[in-house]
């Protein structure tokens, strides 16, 4: 339980950190990202992508500190992707997805085009493009009860949105093994009589929250590449299946 409890003190950083840019409008420090260089473009197709400016402040790297990660270029054109600093065990919790908690309102308006945008929506949508991250809608989790976990925006969101695909059926001594597995999780804040309404879902009291974590499918070597199965739903959406 220590590892959901560090993490959860890090989601709260995180909240915080993403409440802070959007009230400040991202206007000042952020300039620099404007100016992309070779490390940071991705080439798909014929078009040329940014790829998402990943800051030593940012969300993303200080979880991959924590986690033991390290986000760097992946082979064959996939971009960034996230590998291990150190081995990992089969059973292991690996990381946790977390990013922006959008609801179905604001999906819907800010990706998926099914509701008129207001001036929060376009007020978001500016950040973004003022911090070069991106606006795809390719990182959101469906969490239930219209609640929805966007993982795009690398500063405030964890390392795990930089995990690549890879197909299930590959060969798991390849370079390119589905190694990790995305779970749910509620983990709930326990109250000094440690009690537990199960028919409620309640904690002491204190509603359990449903989480996002990576677990290790294998034991994983040092410096081998993070990837998990996108599923069908994912490819669906792009035409590919």
């Amino acid at each position: 339980m220590a590892y959901y409890y560090a993490v959860e003190a890090l989601l709260i950083v995180s909240l915080v950190q993403c409440m802070l840019l959007f009230a400040h409008g991202f206007s000042s420090s952020n300039k620099k990202h404007n100016k992309l260089n070779a490390s940071q473009i991705e080439k798909r197709g014929n078009a040329i992508t940014p790829r998402p400016y990943v800051q030593t402040t940012s969300f993303a790297h200080k979880s991959a500190l924590h986690d033991r990660v390290e986000i760097l270029p992946a082979p064959d054109g996939k971009g960034m992707g996230a590998f291990a600093n150190v081995a990992i065990s089969k059973g292991d919790v690996v990381g946790e997805y977390s990013g922006e908690i959008l609801t179905r309102r604001e999906v819907e308006a800010r990706y998926w085009g099914l509701r008129k945008s207001n001036k929060h929506d376009r007020k978001w949508r500016n950040s973004r493009k003022r911090r070069d991250q991106g606006l795809s809608g390719d990182y959101i989790f469906d969490m239930g009860n219209d609640s929805f976990i966007d993982g795009e925006d690398a500063d405030c969101s964890s390392w795990c949105r930089f995990a690549n695909h890879a197909d299930p059926n590959n060969d798991a001594t390849t370079g390119n093994a589905c190694n990790v597995e995305a779970r749910t999780r509620r983990v709930g804040a326990i109250a000094d009589d440690g009690n537990k309404d199960t028919k409620s879902g309640l904690v002491g009291g204190l509603e359990e929250k449903k989480h996002l974590y990576f677990i290790a499918l294998m034991d994983i070597k040092q410096g081998s590449e993070l990837c998990y199965d996108y599923g069908d739903e994912y490819w669906h959406g792009k035409g590919f299946v």
